[in-house]
């Protein structure tokens, strides 16, 4: 079996619908960062809608598209002409256990099969009966939905990864047999103070064999990818945690607010002040003004 199969199996996401409705006028659809390993998703039937996160990303999602967000991350979901827009919205449950999986993720994952694609006529037909009805009108509705939304999740990870191992990224260690587990310690304990020495004897490699198999996986070092691990975990935080932001530094291995400030803005191109406001004013429901 694969690793992605392994992985999902393993997980067994359970997918439900819990919004399914057709907004007019003018309306905001704000989201607060919700649970981890509860990914939200979404799915546009008709129109065409534009979806801020709390970095500078905008994104326009289409009618037949379906929007993934891997670790709940705050965002708002807005109009993007007069016209009436359906949309379908829900969650997809994972155990606390796919953490480190659903960490390695991009924040945002696409499905948009190419047109005549096999995805795409799957995608096509499956729309339709998912998006019937909220409620579980026949035995066996809720299953059929929940499998269809945990198989539209899966056809989103599998293009995204057929995109990031192009790049080389972080989910293509997360999946990797052995680095994988490694991955999953250091989201983990992520204040341990790491060295590419204890890394490579986790994995039961020489240091300079673990740090080759590091560029060809990634095209990085283990010690990048360790900042990178900490860093996202950082901004998981800073949406759902008031507690200081030296607290938070101090809990992801940084030993001061100005390097963990300096990394952060590199990382997410603002500062960790900055990203927590941007994440409370996504969430902001007072100025929500929508119509179903």
């Amino acid at each position: 079996m694969d690793p992605l199969s392994h992985l999902l199996l393993l997980h067994n996401p359970q997918g439900s619908i819990d919004k399914n409705c057709v907004l007019s006028g003018e309306w905001q659809l704000p989201h607060r960062a919700g649970q981890l390993c509860s990914v939200r998703w979404h799915t546009v039937v008709g129109g065409s809608v534009m979806l801020d996160m709390p970095g500078s990303t905008k994104i326009e999602l289409s009618s037949g598209s379906v929007l993934f967000l891997p670790q709940n991350t705050a965002h708002r979901l807005y109009q993007q002409s007069t016209l009436p827009t359906q949309l379908v919205c829900g969650m997809l449950e994972l155990p606390a256990s796919a953490q480190a999986f659903l960490t390695a993720l991009p924040e945002v994952l696409m499905l948009a099969p190419a047109v005549e694609s096999h995805e795409a006529r799957w995608l096509a037909a499956a729309l339709p009966l998912l998006t019937q009805s909220d409620t579980a009108d026949a035995p066996g509705d809720e299953a059929l939905r929940s499998h269809q939304i945990s198989a539209m999740f899966t056809l989103a990870v599998r293009n995204g990864l057929s995109e990031t191992l192009q790049n080389k990224s972080l989910l293509a260690l997360a999946l990797h047999p052995r680095v994988g587990t490694l991955i999953a310690q250091l989201c983990e304990a992520p204040e341990r103070p790491w060295t590419v020495e204890e890394m490579a004897q986790r994995v039961f490699m020489s240091r300079a064999s673990f740090a080759q198999l590091f560029r060809q996986l990634s095209a990085t070092t283990p010690l990048a990818v360790l900042t990178s691990i900490r860093l996202q975990l950082a901004a998981q935080q800073l949406a759902r945690d008031s507690a200081p932001v030296i607290n938070i530094a101090l809990a992801v291995g940084y030993a001061s607010e100005s390097s963990f400030h300096k990394a952060f803005l590199r990382e997410f191109d603002c500062t960790p002040g900055e990203y927590r406001r941007r994440t409370e004013m996504l969430a902001k429901e007072d100025v929500m003004l929508f119509r179903a």
